[in-house]
């Protein structure tokens, strides 16, 4: 024993330049199956990983190995073991150090490395990811029964020091006869979201104890069969279940963490309705995350850009997925204004002052400094805006007229009123009550929009009466 120690202790004071001792503890040793063969002969199926640690420190094992207990020895095992992440080759030495030890060297590596020792089971220099483990199973038989089997401490930053386990405590040690650990499969989790770890145990002398530990924070986090965890990055906890006879073992499940996508459904529009472009273009995009990305509007459309032609202010709200499922949304509203004050009018301001106009007209009327819409309401921009001087009289007009579905009533007041607005037909029958009562603030220009397709053809007359006793009448024609 003494032999394999020394062995152990010059290789890791060789690669001192590389090592991490924290890196250790993202290493574990783990039973996953046993069958007895009879006959003396035992079959267990174990799965080793060699963790770099966090920060992309160079985690490097270039000798590992496993000890029996109890005067069990080996029987048969793997002549090498290739690493899966560096394809470095280890083979196996089961004569230097007496048949209860499986020791596992460095044979063959990658010609990269450039250190005196070039080992590389779990990752080349510059290339290794936070707590990235590089992990293989395989299967040896013995002769006997051991008490417990224990990982050697093998020299570089994947394992740890001699003697045993990391930083030369026996923490991966397997005691036969415990329980069998499965801490779950590893979960991907779009950031800002919670999973539930559900572990499977089976084995050993029930009740048993759970302890979780987050290798990450390096400290316990649980203590229930099941985990929950929020994390904000990515990290590995590991699930060591306690029988009722003391017995232990441990499992290891990793929970990565991808960031979220980001969102921009663009910038706000605006469209006049009366005069204008009656639709706009929505321009999205997405950043961050893990592209390709697909996209959806609350309308229903797929691709980044949108065309919408709203008739009342709608707000669209843009979701990006990125490849691994995870989502933003943004939104952009896109304004409407009804400028309409008649047929083929619309309303324009200058100097406080409204106008209904003909739309031939616009063109030169902003050319005189008139601006779309009527003053008080909204400016080119979007953005409200409170003149200084209100209008006078805003007029009322009544459009369209004839009409055959709809009609709209536009009015104001330089008052607050209370304001009722009903329909006549030409014996002075009232049809219909339009608005009754309602709220008229100083200035502002109204619209009230109504279905007359159930009226039938023929002259109405519109009446309009204020709180402050005023009172005016419009005809109406309503043709089908």
């Amino acid at each position: 024993m003494r032999k394999l120690y020394t062995l152990i202790g010059a290789l890791a004071l060789m690669s001192a330049t590389v090592l991490d001792a924290s890196a250790c503890h993202y290493s574990s040793f783990t039973l996953d199956s046993h069958v007895d063969l009879g006959g003396g002969l035992h079959q267990y199926t174990v799965t080793f990983c060699a963790g770099s640690g966090p920060g992309g420190a160079v985690g490097q094992t270039g000798t590992w190995g496993i000890a029996l207990d109890g005067g069990a020895t080996f029987h048969s095992f793997p002549n090498s073991i290739t690493s899966p992440n560096t394809q470095a080759v280890y083979g196996a030495d089961n004569v230097s150090y007496g048949p209860e030890y499986l020791v596992y060297d460095a044979i063959s590596w990658p010609l990269n490395s450039p250190y005196f020792f070039p080992n590389a089971w779990t990752c080349l220099e510059g290339n290794c990811g936070p707590a990235a483990a590089t992990c293989v199973t395989f299967t040896y038989v013995t002769v006997g029964q051991p008490v417990s089997m224990t990982l050697m401490g093998a020299e570089g930053a994947g394992v740890g020091v001699a003697p045993y386990g990391c930083n030369g405590e026996p923490d991966m040690v397997i005691t036969i006869g415990a329980p069998l650990v499965n801490a779950g499969t590893d979960v991907q989790l779009c950031a800002g979201a919670c999973a539930t770890l559900n572990p499977a145990v089976s084995g050993g002398a029930a009740p048993y104890t759970y302890s979780w530990y987050s290798l990450q924070q390096n400290a316990v986090v649980g203590s229930a069969s099941a985990l929950t965890v929020c994390p904000t990055q990515s990290g590995q906890y590991r699930l060591t279940v306690t029988d009722n006879l003391g017995r232990s073992s441990s499992d290891d499940v990793s929970v990565t963490v991808h960031q979220l996508p980001v969102a921009n459904a663009g910038t706000d529009k605006l469209i006049y309705r009366g005069y204008g472009a009656t639709c706009v273009s929505l321009s999205g995009a997405a950043s961050g995350g893990a592209g390709p990305y697909s996209f959806a509007w609350s309308n229903g459309a797929s691709t980044a850009a949108a065309s919408v032609c709203p008739i009342v202010t709608t707000t669209y709200t843009l979701s990006v997925t990125d490849s691994q499922g995870c989502s933003a949304s943004d939104a952009a509203v896109v304004t409407v204004r009804d400028i309409r004050c008649g047929t083929n009018k619309v309303s324009m301001c200058r100097n406080g002052k409204t106008s209904c106009v003909s739309t031939s007209q616009v063109p030169s009327k902003l050319n005189q400094g008139f601006v779309l819409g009527a003053c008080g309401s909204f400016r080119l921009d979007g953005s409200e805006e409170a003149e200084e001087e209100l209008v006078e009289a805003l007029g009322t007009s009544i459009f369209p007229n004839p009409a055959a579905e709809q009609v709209t009533v536009q009015y104001g007041y330089d008052a607050d009123a209370q304001v009722t607005i009903e329909v006549y037909d030409m014996s002075g029958r009232k049809v219909q009550t339009v608005v009754s009562n309602g709220e008229v603030t100083e200035g502002e220009l109204n619209r009230t929009t109504f279905s007359v397709s159930d009226y039938r053809a023929g002259l109405y007359m519109i009446a309009i009466s204020s709180s402050k006793g005023d009172r005016e009448t419009h005809r109406l024609m309503v043709n089908h």
